[in-house]
């Protein structure tokens, strides 16, 4: 099992800090549990989570909002957007400050990526086991995590049995994570939130989600899909010129006549990563040695262009770069990946620098970042400024 205080160890002597820095005030902490609802692989359910400044004189002001570390691993939930009086907020997980009797609204999108009940161990809580995940019966299993879920949820408003799920041919899993919300102002202290999914197998009995990484396009009508290269150069970081990278899964373009559309949110994940700060390396004269990138599209984005048979060109483009601290691989990667910044790189044109030809073309997206584009000061060092080129040479196919 986890260790039930290890998860909020960190955030814990962060408000400790926080507190003795500020000056004074009481500490404080919170707990609230969060029935995000049920979910079958494959599919995703969206639940808006409030935060509420009671006080009708004190201004709170939240430092950082994100889960807490190693809660979220395997990337079941993720949060979408935070709102404060229905305007989105960006960024969304830092310098947060709710005015005097105002809501904080924060939007958890639950996925799960496998039926594999958490192991975990917090909240009065215990699930799951460090065995391999064996499909049963929970009504059959005394110490099911359905039947502790029922015994929790008798003593807690905020889950409503009615929503349980009926396991569907005896599987069934339960995911958990925490989500933390680390205060300065007007006294330092942590909300720590845990949100709860109920998965059960995908329409076809499936237990796990491949995503993208199938490397298949989707049988459907109306589309194109691009499959091949990603070459990825950062000139004033990378000496020995763009480097190869390995798409996750295919790039489906919509197609309507002459019109196509980009679904950011399908956009396959690149894995970019850095090495070395020694004289003439990546992260020369940085604290850190090695770094992981992820590109991905970002979430909610529909980018729109053209295609006239020969040339194809998209505008409103939306990278989402987040950055690693350490190396990390392919499988790494998940929707609920626990990044050091995570932030968007918006209005971006992809063109054809090579037509369409016999199958084959090549697309560019070219920018340059802001000086400060993560808002955190030691990646901004190295990222700050930086030009970066993407090029896709590969086959374009329609289906």
């Amino acid at each position: 099992m986890l260790n039930s205080r290890y998860p909020y160890l960190l955030a814990l002597i962060f408000a400790v800090c926080l507190c003795a820095c500020s000056g004074g005030g009481d500490q404080f902490t919170g707990y609230q549990r969060e029935y995000i609802g049920q979910a079958a692989i494959g599919s995703a359910i969206t639940k808006k989570v409030i935060l509420r400044n009671e006080s009708m004189s004190d201004v709170q002001h939240i430092l950082g909002l994100n889960f807490e570390t190693g809660t979220n691993s395997d990337g079941h939930f993720r949060i979408d957007k935070v709102e404060l009086g229905g305007v989105a907020l960006n960024p969304k997980d830092k310098d947060i400050t709710v005015p005097v009797g105002s809501i904080l609204q924060i939007y958890v999108t639950y996925q799960p990526l496998k039926i594999d009940t958490t192991v975990a161990n917090y909240g009065g809580w215990s699930t799951g086991s460090e065995e391999p995940f064996v499909p049963h019966d929970p009504a059959a299993d005394e110490q099911s995590a359905v039947k502790a879920m029922k015994a929790l949820i008798s003593k807690d408003d905020s889950f409503d049995p009615n929503t349980l799920s009926k396991p569907v041919a005896g599987k069934h899993g339960i995911h958990r994570a925490v989500i933390a919300a680390v205060y300065d102002q007007p006294n330092a202290g942590e909300v720590q939130i845990e949100v709860v999914g109920d998965v059960v197998p995908g329409p076809n009995g499936e237990i796990s989600a491949a995503g993208g990484s199938s490397g298949e396009c989707p049988s459907t009508t109306g589309i194109l899909c691009y499959k091949g290269g990603f070459s990825m150069e950062l000139p004033e970081l990378m000496t020995t010129g763009p480097r190869q990278l390995q798409m996750t899964g295919p790039a489906v373009f919509g197609i309507s006549g002459s019109n196509v559309t980009l679904d950011m949110g399908a956009f396959p994940s690149v894995l970019l990563v850095l090495k070395g700060n020694g004289p003439g390396e990546p992260l020369e004269g940085k604290p850190i040695n090695a770094v992981s990138i992820v590109v991905s599209g970002a979430e909610g984005v529909k980018a729109t262009g053209t295609f006239d048979g020969s040339k194809l060109q998209v505008n409103g483009v939306v990278f989402r770069i987040r950055v690693v601290l350490g190396e990390i691989t392919e499988k790494d990667i998940n929707p609920g990946l626990q990044a050091a910044v995570d932030f968007n790189v918006k209005d971006l044109t992809m063109t054809t620098s090579k037509p369409y030809t016999n199958g084959s073309i090549t697309l560019n997206v070219q920018t340059q970042l802001a000086k400060e584009p993560s808002g955190n000061a030691m990646f901004d060092q190295f990222l700050g400024g930086a030009t970066v080129k993407v090029t896709m040479d590969g086959t374009l196919t329609s289906q």
